[in-house]
C-alpha cells in the first residue's frame, strides 16, 4: 500500500522510502508499519476498526490483533508519541484507532509538501497554514506562505523562522504592526502554543501540533 507523501504532525511521511523525518531525525518503518499509517492518513480523524485495519493491510494472512498492536507500538515509537496523550494515534478501546494529527498530501490544493516539515502552524480562520523549517513570510504578496489579502497588511509584512522544535516571529518594518499577546513585536519573539498574532486587523493562531519526543523502548502493552 504504497502511497503520495504526506506532512502529519510536523513529520515529512515518505511511505515509498518507509521512513518518517522531522528536522535531522529520520525513523525507518517496516512496512506493515507504513501501511498502517497510510490506511490511518487516508481516513484521518475517522476510527478505523482493527478489523479494517488487519483485513486492508495484512489482506488473506492469518494473523491475531497483535501484529497490528505491534505495528501501532512502532509508529508510536517513531513519533514519540505518548498513547495516554496521543498527538498523533489515539486508541479508541474495542473499536480501533484514529489518527488525530492533521495531515497534509502532496498534491493538496495544488502545492507540494513542504520537504522539511515543522510541527507548527498558523490557524487563519478557518484555514490552516503548515509552516516549514526555516523562513514563513506572512503578508499579502502572492509568494508568502501565509497571505492575507488585507490592504491593512504589508506585502511582506512579518516572518516567523522556524529552527527546530523553536518557532521565532519578526516583524519587517511593517505600516501597521505586528502584534503577539496583546504586545507590538519590536525585536524577534519565540511563539508558544496559542499565542495570538494580531497582522493589520487579521488574527491568526500559532498551534503547535508535536514535537518529536524520545524514541520509547520496551514491549507493546495493552494500552496500545
Amino acid at each position: 500500500m504504497v502511497g503520495r507523501d504526506f506532512c502529519l504532525g510536523g513529520w515529512l511521511v515518505q511511505p515509498s522510502l518507509n521512513r518518517v523525518t522531522c528536522g535531522e531525525r529520520i525513523v525507518h518503518l517496516r512496512p506493515k508499519a507504513m501501511d498502517v499509517l497510510v490506511l490511518l492518513a487516508q481516513r484521518a480523524g475517522q476510527v478505523v476498526k482493527q478489523e479494517v485495519i488487519i483485513d486492508t493491510v495484512w489482506a488473506k494472512e492469518f494473523i491475531g490483533d497483535s501484529a497490528l498492536k505491534t505495528a501501532v507500538f512502532e509508529l508510536r515509537a517513531a513519533f514519540g508519541d505518548d498513547p495516554h496523550a496521543p498527538k498523533i494515534i489515539e486508541t479508541i478501546p474495542k473499536r480501533g484507532y484514529r489518527l488525530v494529527a492533521p495531515v497534509e498530501w502532496a498534491d493538496q490544493g495544488g502545492a507540494e509538501v513542504p520537504q522539511k516539515c515543522s510541527p507548527f502552524a498558523l490557524i487563519l480562520g478557518n484555514r490552516r497554514i503548515a509552516l516549514a523549517e526555516g523562513e514563513n513570510l506572512i503578508g499579502r504578496a502572492p509568494e508568502v506562505r501565509a497571505r492575507i489579502d488585507s490592504i491593512k497588511v504589508s506585502r511582506h509584512h512579518a516572518r516567523i523562522t522556524v529552527s527546530g522544535c523553536r518557532a521565532v516571529l519578526e516583524d519587517l518594518g511593517s505600516k501597521n504592526g505586528t502584534f503577539v499577546r496583546g504586545d507590538r513585536v519590536e525585536a524577534p519573539v519565540e511563539l508558544a502554543d496559542g499565542d495570538r498574532i494580531t497582522i493589520g486587523e487579521v488574527v491568526l493562531v500559532f498551534r503547535v501540533t508535536g514535537i518529536p519526543g524520545s524514541t520509547e523502548t520496551g514491549q507493546p502493552s495493552e494500552s496500545v
